[in-house]
C-alpha cells in the first residue's frame, strides 16, 4: 500500500494481508498516509525466506530457458516502467514474460511471470496466464488471492480473462499446479471488494 501523487496504490500483499487480518488494513492506510510512522523491525526469517524464493524464481527462470523459450526479464525496471515494458512484450508474443508489472485503477502488481498460451485475445493469436513461484508445497487462500487479483488486472490488459492460474513449486521438474480462475472469483471478488480498493478496477470476474 502506497500514497502517491494520484491516489493510493494498493498491491497483492494488501489484498492477503486484509484477508488473515482487517485491522492491518487500518494500520497500513495510517502509514500510507503519514498518521503513523513505518515500522522499523524486520523479521530476518521473512528476509531468509525471500531469498530463497528469489532463487526458486531464478531456477525456475533458467529451466525455461533450457527449453528455448524467449523471455523478457523485466526484474530490473522500476514499476511505472514494467507496466509498460509487459504490454509492449505482450503485443510482441515474447514466450515469458518475468517480473510483469500489471495495473488497474488503484491496484498494482508484480507478477512473477506470465507465460503465453495459445488462446486467442486482443494481441492475435495468442494471451498469456500467471505463474508464480511459491516455496509451500500447499498452496494458501492468500496465494490464490494475489495470482486471481493478477489474473484480473491481465484480463485488463489484453482482454481476456486467463483461464487458469498456476503455482510453481521447488522439485525435480518444478512441479506445477493449476487452478481455474473462476472457480476463485466469487471468493475473490467478495474480499476485493472488502478491502478499501472498493473503487478501484471495474468488475471483470
Amino acid at each position: 500500500m502506497k500514497n502517491t501523487a494520484t491516489g493510493l496504490r494498493l498491491a497483492a500483499t494488501d489484498l492477503s494481508n486484509h484477508l488473515g487480518c482487517h485491522h492491518v488494513t487500518a494500520l497500513d492506510l495510517d502509514v500510507a498516509h503519514g498518521d503513523r510512522p513505518a515500522p522499523e523491525w524486520r523479521d530476518p526469517d521473512v528476509a531468509v525466506l525471500q531469498e530463497r524464493g528469489r532463487e526458486h524464481e531464478a531456477a525456475y527462470l533458467t529451466s525455461l530457458r533450457e527449453r528455448g523459450l524467449v523471455i523478457v526479464d523485466l526484474s530490473g525496471a522500476g514499476d511505472a516502467d514494467a507496466v509498460a515494458q509487459t504490454l509492449a512484450a505482450m503485443q510482441a508474443g515474447a514466450d515469458v514474460i518475468a517480473q510483469a508489472g500489471l495495473q488497474c485503477g488503484s491496484w498494482f502488481g508484480r507478477a512473477d511471470m506470465l507465460q503465453r498460451t495459445n488462446t486467442p485475445s486482443a494481441f492475435g493469436a495468442w494471451s498469456y496466464e500467471v505463474y508464480d513461484c511459491k516455496l509451500a508445497r500447499d498452496t494458501k487462500a492468500g496465494t490464490i488471492l494475489q495470482l486471481s487479483l493478477y489474473s484480473d488486472l491481465l484480463n485488463t490488459a489484453q482482454g481476456l480473462l486467463p483461464e487458469h492460474l498456476h503455482v510453481v513449486m521447488p522439485g525435480e521438474g518444478f512441479p506445477t499446479e493449476s487452478h481455474r480462475v473462476l472457480d476463485y472469483a466469487a471468493y475473490y471478488r467478495f474480499v476485493r471488494t472488502q478491502q478499501i480498493g472498493r473503487a478501484s478496477c471495474r468488475e471483470r470476474v
